[in-house]
């Protein structure tokens, strides 16, 4: 799954945290039935959320207490299961697999997001420790709210131009940050059992991934995790045969 999508504000607020089986624990049985769809699937490859549209009514000018919740929302909706699901749900291809599956697309929705962030567990582990990617980015989110708060204390009209060319760089380096935040404590709450099994079916995993899925966002945690506030702790283990 990608962060395509996380940044702007949307009106849906369902998310991982309201979803009641967002911590739910992946069995064997659960990870053989995913298989078994994604690969009566034309083209076989594990599917990624469809990020929600933004919302063009987003006030870039609000305060940033605002910002971080708009952010976050739209964050939330790309993880919404009743919104993927009505998607799958309409398309030809996965709404044929789902039927002959007998599995709901939501329910297939929760699976697809449950082994996605299963899987960018291990990557993470095996990379950065996800507890300091967490205190990095949160760290982030709140220099980037102090700044927009400084600037805010002065009327527009009195701000020098770069004050304002400062908090416009701010308030999207504030999207980011949430974004990533966001992400990373979706991760952090991976339960340990979801991401043993992911290690166990790694090889059959491997074939359905795209080949060049999440690349670029887990290059951009590590450099968050390795940012100026400190040094890594190595993670406690690694997945082998990772890439």
């Amino acid at each position: 799954m990608l962060l395509a999508g996380c940044g702007g504000s949307g009106s849906e607020h369902g998310s991982s945290q309201d979803d009641p089986s967002a911590d739910r624990v992946l069995t064997s049985a659960d990870l053989d039935r995913f298989l078994k769809i994604v690969e009566i699937h034309e083209g076989a490859m594990i599917p990624e959320f469809t990020a929600p549209e933004e919302d063009e009514s987003l006030d870039l000018n609000a305060p940033a207490g605002e910002l971080i919740a708009s952010f976050q929302a739209q964050c939330r909706r790309l993880f919404n299961i009743e919104r993927q699901g009505g998607i799958w749900k309409r398309d030809t291809q996965w709404s044929r697999a789902l039927a002959g599956s007998q599995i709901s697309p939501e329910r297939f929705a929760a699976l697809v997001r449950d082994v996605s962030l299963a899987i960018m567990r291990v990557r993470l582990e095996a990379r950065v420790n996800v507890e300091t990617l967490v205190k990095q980015a949160r760290g982030q989110v709140d220099r980037a709210v102090r700044t927009i708060d400084e600037i805010d204390e002065v009327p527009p009209a009195d701000r020098t131009r770069e004050a304002t060319a400062l908090r416009t760089r701010s308030v999207m380096g504030l999207g980011r940050a949430a974004a990533l935040l966001e992400f990373a404590e979706l991760v952090r709450a991976v339960p340990e059992e979801n991401a043993a099994v992911v290690r166990r079916y790694s090889q059959k995993l491997k074939p359905l991934l795209p080949a060049s899925l999440n690349e670029e966002l887990l290059a951009e945690l590590k450099r968050l995790a390795k940012g100026p506030t400190g040094d890594v702790e190595p993670a406690s283990y690694e997945m082998d045969d990772d890439e």
